[in-house]
């Protein structure tokens, strides 16, 4: 997987033209698109990270979860001509909230005290991980759309610290009249994202490489959506 860093406003400029050149596009070739707007607190991800280590027993599986999901997606009749562009604050991202554990089932069931949330966030934002200081977004970019409604696998880009990497989304796509619901899962590792997970005590208590990404994406037509 190649790797290309771009800086922060080149990246932001970037960003924003994508839809804007995929919507002359599709215009062009006279295709009936429909703007919609992602709805930040009906969104969701959720990253489930593991514990590894021959002292694994001691620490925790995390839930990261953030209902901050922004940006635009544009839908056609047909999936190979629609796209998205969607923008995630690193700041947003949330660990362990309890709720949100107690959702994902028996793997997660342990308590995690604020102290060990306050560890795990310094960890993930520090520069080995997210370099939160550094770079304040996740931006992901679809770059090819594949299937048929409402199966689809959306070829994404993923810029996550000022580089580039490609992932292969399954999404299953629920359209009504004035929204549409995409939501799936994908296993993928911190590698995929050029990550290297955090590891202490030599190694014997870890992250492991695995991690399980789940999202689900609300947007309306038109721009009642919210930032």
């Amino acid at each position: 997987m190649a790797l290309t860093h771009m800086p922060a406003n080149q990246m932001a400029k970037h960003a924003g033209l994508v839809l804007c050149i995929l919507q002359l596009l599709v215009y062009a070739d006279g295709i009936a698109a429909e703007q919609y707007r992602v709805l930040s607190g009906d969104s969701e991800l959720r990253i489930l990270v593991f514990r590894a280590g021959s002292l694994a027993t001691l620490a925790h599986n995390h839930v990261i979860s953030s209902n901050a999901l922004a940006g635009t997606v544009l839908l056609t009749d047909t999936p190979s001509d629609g796209a998205f562009d969607l923008h995630l604050p690193v700041d947003s991202l949330v660990i362990d909230d309890p709720d949100v554990r107690a959702e994902e089932g028996s793997a997660f069931s342990a308590a995690v005290s604020e102290k060990d949330r306050a560890g795990t966030r310094r960890n993930m934002m520090g520069v080995k991980l997210l370099q939160g200081d550094r770079f304040a977004d996740v931006r992901v970019t679809s770059q090819r759309i594949s299937g048929d409604y409402p199966d689809v696998v959306i070829e994404a880009e993923v810029t996550i610290r000022g580089e580039r990497h490609l992932l292969d989304l399954p999404v299953i796509v629920e359209r009504y009249d004035d929204r549409v619901i995409a939501t799936g899962s994908k296993e993928i590792s911190h590698s995929d994202l050029g990550l290297t997970p955090f590891t202490a005590a030599f190694g014997t208590m870890r992250v492991g490489d695995p991690m399980t990404l789940k999202y689900r994406i609300v947007a309306v037509r038109g721009d009642d959506g919210g930032q």
